[in-house]
């Protein structure tokens, strides 16, 4: 999360999610603005969260296409959407570059900075009276029928904490690519790491809305910070930034705004997007009353986190299984019974 530019945009990224995915993030997206409000109350921090909107913008005829395309998807799921000239998205945002060729806008589609988020909500967790208990490594998870115990390394020293129930919400485990880092009493889930570089700018605000096109987008901050990503790609824990994708990401966002050129280059970051086979994530029980998980949403951490926590409260607290709960079940990759 604290790479993550932060969009919560289910409908700029309907035509290519899931349906299932999609129906996900928009009842994430519902329940985003009071659970905002609850995190800055109880922390009395900012959150960075922005209702703006989102410009989807053609650079060239040939997206116009795409377009066309993402903008059917959206009126199909009740999305709203408009449509704009290229004159009409220039005088919404005139930094963009003269030579697009159109737009959708997409009211609808919010941001928060997750790093704002993350600590805000730290701060509400302690003022709930909780505790986040850092520099620590999760070593082994044992089940048994009263408890469950986590075996924790402490800097140099090792500990052990009980608990009536666990959520183990870290793509540490049981994902596969990491499920070697900790002991645990289930199979893994089919699970490996999709590298993303991403880049802060700063500078003079230049953009109002985020800006995407087909290959980049473009995440303004208040604070002048400029978000612009973000690579895919295959690469293990390889957590290097490298030439080749940062140009790519400078290249593509300068074609859509060319006055970023004199932004200072701030940051270039790697984060590792846990994702399992059916790009879905895993949200529910692990097959017990007491061990439950939340992991696998790839590039809707972020957006997906209300819901998520929403769905697994729903679960623990009061022992309801949601519908949306069948979309996402750890369960599913478990070979049938006489399978071979």
């Amino acid at each position: 999360a604290w790479a993550a530019a932060g969009m919560i945009a289910p409908a700029s990224e309907s035509d290519i999610s899931d349906p299932r995915l999609t129906r996900l993030a928009l009842a994430s997206h519902a329940l985003y603005p009071e659970w905002i409000r609850y995190i800055e109350r109880l922390s009395g921090m900012a959150t960075g969260y922005d209702r703006t909107g989102t410009l989807f913008i053609a650079l060239e005829r040939d997206h116009l296409a795409l377009l066309e395309r993402l903008e059917r998807f959206q009126l199909e799921r009740g999305l709203r959407t408009e449509r704009l000239s290229a004159a009409g998205a220039l005088k919404l945002e005139p930094a963009l570059s003269p030579s697009i060729a159109g737009a959708l806008y997409l009211r609808d589609d919010h941001q928060v900075n997750p790093r704002l988020l993350l600590r805000a909500l730290a701060a509400a967790l302690a003022s709930a009276g909780g505790a986040v208990v850092e520099h620590s490594r999760v070593r082994r998870v044992e089940l048994d029928e009263d408890r469950v115990t986590v075996h924790v390394q402490r800097q140099n020293a090792d500990d052990v904490i009980e608990a009536e129930q666990v959520v183990l919400t870290t793509g540490a485990w049981p994902a596969g690519a990491w499920s070697s880092a900790i002991e645990a009493p289930v199979a893994p889930l089919p699970s490996r790491p999709i590298k993303g570089q991403i880049l802060r700018l700063r500078g003079e605000r230049l953009l109002r809305h985020v800006v995407r096109t087909p290959e980049v987008y473009l995440v303004p901050r208040d604070d002048g910070e400029l978000v612009v990503g973000a690579s895919m790609e295959v690469q293990g824990f390889d957590a290097r930034t490298t030439a080749g994708p940062v140009y790519e990401l400078l290249r593509d966002a300068e074609e859509v705004l060319p006055g970023m050129r004199g932004l200072e280059l701030a940051e270039c970051s790697t984060g590792f997007r846990p994702t399992l086979r059916d790009h879905l994530p895993a949200i529910g029980s692990l097959g017990s009353e007491r061990l439950f998980i939340a992991t696998g949403h790839f590039r809707s951490g972020v957006e997906l986190a209300p819901v998520t926590a929403r769905l697994l409260a729903g679960v623990i607290c009061e022992g309801k299984e949601d519908p949306l709960l069948e979309t996402c079940s750890p369960m599913r990759f478990s070979a049938p019974e006489g399978s071979s």
